[in-house]
């Protein structure tokens, strides 16, 4: 069983878009640092987000990194996030902030981002990705249009491909 790491965009935008189930499916054991629970409790974090984290399933976890990141210009839970993931040889660490992606790109961490675990989620079957790209578009989640085109362009054609109108 693989062990991911989660920052709060992955997981804030899973829960309100009720893809978070494909989690566990996909990858296994998800490890949550202390300050992205915190971020995930905030005052204007969506009721569900909050209660999602507050009520942590078995197959997740808070988890504290030895040694803190140092990318300075990144926030605690990216920092936390990235340095958990290298401490512990996280298969991936989910997280969507472009910055943070390139600093833990830049440390020899895989990354994917809501998008990209949506797109996997749907080519394994968990989950119909047309219909639950509506409900992320449906939040706060920023994303350019064009992107939106060519993930459900990639999807139609793998189901076309597949023999499968899921």
């Amino acid at each position: 069983m693989s062990l991911i790491v989660a920052d709060s965009g992955p997981i804030h935008y899973l829960v309100l878009c009720e893809a978070i189930e494909v989690l566990p499916k996909l990858y296994g054991r998800l490890l949550v640092p202390p300050a992205v629970a915190d971020e995930l409790t905030d005052a204007h974090t969506p009721a569900a987000v909050s209660r999602w984290i507050h009520g942590i399933p078995p197959w997740a976890a808070v988890r504290s990194p030895l040694q803190l990141d140092p990318a300075t210009q990144l926030g605690l839970g990216e920092r936390q996030a990235i340095a958990l993931s290298l401490e512990l040889g996280a298969t991936q660490l989910l997280i969507d902030d472009r910055a943070a992606r390139r600093i833990a790109a830049q440390r020899g961490v895989l990354t994917t981002g809501t998008v990209g675990i949506l797109e996997q989620a749907a080519a394994s079957g968990f989950l119909n990705l047309q219909e639950t790209m509506q409900k992320l578009l449906s939040t706060n989640f920023r994303i350019d249009a064009e992107i939106v085109r060519e993930v459900i362009n990639r999807d139609a054609t793998r189901r076309k491909i597949g023999g499968s109108e899921r």
